[in-house]
């Protein structure tokens, strides 16, 4: 496949007033890279880009990943995030609720209802699965974790679990929801999200993977990473991921 006619995706985090940073940050690597797509695929985002016949890589949730992508793409690496509790390009999702409480009070409600982004989210629906111990009462989907937080800030919702870089995110950009909540818990640490190449680009990953390293330590990409809370690219396999398939009560 030409490398112009390539399609490469880094929505997972896919906010408005972040989208130039990530736009800098793709330039950077492909210039590391030396080919690629001259820019970002924005139209298709997931979860249909992951099935683009077109792809070389996105950025994908580690639960799909071991689930239905497992034969479709190889692993690159996870970017290591500044936010709190990241480690190494592991993080945990954040428990939070607009009552000042502990979990085991909201987990011993009969009535608790949690705001869930989506039941095929590794941060939002496994993870809490993990921290509840089984499943809350009820449940609501929110389709995101933005929506998520502004269901608990409102009281549609008791708890939620959300991703770490977004509510790391989430205090600047929906700092009014943010306010009103209270972090209750923690998920289990898990690898951040994967960087995936498709299958057909399984030879590129070493290019791949030493393009993003020396991307995200190129001063050129330097305003880019501290908007993103990227402070590394960590090099990561299936087999890091593949753990998380144990997580789920």
């Amino acid at each position: 496949m030409p490398a112009e006619v390539a399609v490469a995706s880094l929505a997972m985090y896919p906010f408005a007033s972040l989208r130039g940073a990530t736009d800098t940050l793709w330039s950077v690597v492909r210039q590391h890279l030396g080919w690629g797509p001259t820019t970002l695929e924005w139209t298709v985002l997931t979860p249909e880009v992951w099935h683009h016949p077109q792809l070389l890589l996105a950025q994908t949730c580690g639960w799909p990943l071991v689930t239905v992508l497992t034969d479709d793409v190889t692993v690159v690496g996870a970017f290591d995030y500044d936010v709190p509790g990241a480690v190494d390009g592991t993080y945990c999702s954040v428990l939070v609720s607009a009552q000042d409480t502990t979990l085991d009070v909201l987990r011993a409600r009969a009535d608790v209802v949690a705001a869930v982004n989506s039941t095929d989210s590794l941060s939002g629906w496994v993870s809490l699965q993990h921290a509840w111990g089984g499943r809350p009462a009820v449940i609501v989907e929110t389709g995101s974790h933005l929506e998520s937080v502004r269901a608990v800030a409102t009281g549609r919702a008791d708890v939620a679990s959300i991703d770490a870089v977004s509510w790391a995110l989430f205090a600047e950009l929906e700092p009014e929801s943010v306010s009103l909540l209270h972090v209750v818990g923690a998920g289990p640490r898990v690898p951040c999200l994967p960087v995936v190449a498709s299958s057909a680009h399984a030879g590129d990953v070493p290019a791949l993977r030493a393009a993003f390293a020396a991307a995200v330590a190129d001063p050129a990409a330097s305003e880019a990473c501290a908007a993103l809370r990227i402070r590394g690219f960590v090099p990561m396999d299936l087999a890091d991921y593949l753990p998380l398939r144990s997580l789920v009560p």
